[in-house]
């Protein structure tokens, strides 16, 4: 009886300690923009998929529309890795996880060209196999191939230097634009061309149409090259800490950069611009948040929630129906 007792209890024990094997099931958000709509307003996107507590900023889709890339910061931005969603067979999006050339060196600002064969970033990776870490940031670049991308290729030396090179676009002519901290230039950053000529490439400053003696940063360029929406702070019109500006090419010259305004701008820093690969919708990062007083009062728990809230004043990834951007042409 002794011996019967014993087993039962070692035979609950058992079933108690039993893992639990059932998986839990997820619903992965579906369609092209994660089953979202953009309007003529400023909106959130992706809250809590792609936008949430974290510093999440850059956004670009592949041209298949298969693949959603973004960069996700340490709240003191120190320290960026390209994290990727993918579209499966049931047009579901799966992930997010790290994408396969990023997690161990700070990396950030990818941009896939519109042939969807070649996706260019920047990262503070070593340039050789010395495994000294930089401490500038350079611009690279990995190739499609059939299971994924190649290891990651360090453009040529005419473009990165040793000062920092930022976030790319490429156009279908092969031309690089990118944001260089150098001596010589307009402001404390500026925007450069990067076009081959004869097989090398040649470098060239955007000029005073974008450029200012403020500072500007993060070119997107659209694939025809005909279209510029950039970041420039300290100017005399700006809205904020950051404003997103924009420029059309007008006889093959750029045009004087104007303000994109209060349906994109704030009070707080805008930055990394970028269209979705059809044209239609803008998207880019902002520091914008609700103001963090509470008449009310926090106590510890509500004030928890807060900061543990996508609306706790790290960067986000917002979007907009493109239609206002034909204003400015």
């Amino acid at each position: 009886m002794k011996n019967c007792i014993l087993f039962l209890v070692l035979g609950v024990f058992m079933i108690a300690c039993k893992p639990n094997t059932k998986v839990k099931e997820i619903s992965y958000p579906t369609g092209q923009y994660f089953s979202e709509t953009a309007d003529t307003t400023a909106q959130l996107f992706g809250k809590g998929i792609v936008s949430q507590k974290y510093q999440e900023l850059n956004s670009v889709f592949s041209p298949d529309g298969k693949e959603f890339y973004y960069t996700l910061a340490d709240p003191g931005r120190n320290f960026y890795t390209i994290m990727v969603y993918k579209l499966n067979e049931k047009e579901e999006w799966i992930g997010p996880e790290v994408a396969s050339f990023s997690g161990k060196y700070a990396d950030a600002d990818p941009y896939i060209t519109s042939d969807n064969k070649k996706l260019y970033f920047i990262s503070r990776r070593p340039i050789d196999a010395t495994n000294t870490k930089k401490s500038d940031f350079d611009i690279w670049m990995v190739n499609r191939k059939d299971d994924g991308w190649s290891d990651a290729i360090r453009l040529d030396t005419i473009i990165n230097t040793p000062n920092n090179e930022f976030y790319v676009s490429a156009t279908d002519d092969g031309s690089i634009y990118y944001s260089g901290q150098y001596d010589g230039g307009y402001g404390y950053g500026d925007i450069y061309q990067a076009k081959k000529v004869n097989g090398k490439y040649e470098v060239k400053n955007l000029g005073e149409a974008i450029n200012s003696p403020s500072g500007e940063g993060d070119p997107y360029v659209s694939p025809d090259g005909n279209m510029i929406i950039f970041m420039s702070w300290g100017r005399e019109d700006d809205l904020g800490r950051g404003d997103l500006y924009i420029s059309f090419k007008k006889d093959g010259e750029w045009q004087k950069a104007k303000n994109l305004g209060p349906a994109i701008n704030t009070p707080s820093f805008e930055y990394c611009p970028m269209m979705s690969p059809d044209g239609n919708y803008l998207f880019w990062t902002s520091y914008h948040s609700t103001p963090l007083e509470n008449p009310n009062r926090y106590d510890y728990q509500s004030y928890l929630e807060r900061l543990d809230g996508t609306d706790n004043g790290l960067g986000n990834v917002y979007w907009i129906k493109a239609d206002v951007l034909e204003k400015f042409k």
